[in-house]
């Protein structure tokens, strides 16, 4: 099977790695000197276990248009860059082309909006990594199946099985859910919850689980995710007791700073806006004040200032 990844970042290159033992994947990135990096001297991923992997001949690109159309387009950039992404990635959508995302936040919407519902594969992946060097990355791996996924409009078809299939043959668990939604809304509410809480404060989660102010802020921004939750008709056990499930959610990360909290040291863009940013839009539409998500959604945009603007 011949796959796209769109962005070169951590995500794009550990699923990259995997996806490369079996299939023919390409990279695609509009960073010139990571192309030019990825080409000269491929790339290395420190497995969970310590082991080291390197992959030296890497197929890697600034221009879609290069690749032609492929059966599987993984978009794996942060959530403000997916629109562009996606549209970017047109030339390598054909007829028989779905479109994956595993992406943090409320983003399925806006690659439906480019490519249409029906070619969308959205879901989950809670393995995860870190950088070490710009072409070194540390896959910490993760709890459960490495993707959680499903049919965006909930009608799979015989391509989607396809698909699952073809993934499945890398050895990696691969699950599929009949209704995607409320596994997408699971894992949103530990990010909404945690990641602004860390990006603040600079907490790992063992410090801000310490903490009896932060665990307080924590509960209070998700339980205004799971009031939205509610109102769309999204439901999953773990709202009935969402604090503790974001405490465990959190905990789970130790010492590794998360992803919001790395963009803020590296002077980057966050994906807050389609995270906290999205629930706040959300609330809006049923009439439900989601104020501890507005604030904290405002306050990580004024930091780094005046150098990063939304």
């Amino acid at each position: 099977m011949r796959i796209a990844i769109v962005g070169a970042g951590v995500v794009g290159t550990i699923f990259a790695h995997i996806f490369g033992k079996v299939h023919d994947v390409t990279l695609i990135e509009v960073i010139k000197e990571k192309v030019d990096l990825y080409r000269k001297e491929g790339y290395t991923v420190i497995m969970p276990d310590g082991s080291e992997e390197h992959e030296s001949d890497v197929k890697i690109t600034s221009n879609p248009e290069e690749v032609g159309e492929v059966d599987l387009v993984q978009i794996s950039v942060k959530g403000y860059a997916t629109e562009p992404a996606t549209k970017a990635a047109m030339p390598m959508i054909g007829d028989n082309t779905m479109v994956l995302s595993v992406q943090n936040g409320l983003i399925h919407d806006i690659i439906a909006s480019v490519v249409g519902k029906e070619k969308v594969i959205a879901g989950i992946t809670a393995h995860s990594g870190m950088p070490v060097k710009p072409n070194v990355i540390r896959y910490v791996g993760g709890y459960g199946p490495l993707l959680v996924i499903g049919k965006y409009d909930k009608k799979p078809n015989d391509r989607f099985w396809e698909i699952v299939e073809e993934l499945k043959k890398t050895g990696e668990q691969i699950e599929v859910a009949e209704d995607i939604e409320p596994i997408i809304w699971k894992k949103l509410v530990a990010n909404v919850a945690c990641n602004p809480v860390a990006a603040i404060t600079g907490m790992t989660s063992v410090e801000a689980l310490a903490c009896k102010e932060t665990k307080e802020l924590i509960k209070m921004l998700a339980e205004e995710v799971v009031e939205v939750a509610r109102a769309k008709n999204i439901y999953f056990p773990e709202m009935d007791n969402i604090a503790e499930f974001v405490y465990e959610a959190f905990a789970g990360t130790k010492d590794n700073k998360v992803s919001m909290l790395q963009d803020v040291e590296a002077g980057r863009k966050t994906e807050i806006d389609t995270l906290n940013g999205a629930i706040v839009k959300e609330g809006e539409k049923f009439g439900i004040d989601t104020k501890a998500n507005k604030v904290v959604t405002l306050i990580v945009k004024s930091l780094g200032y005046p150098n990063i603007k939304y």
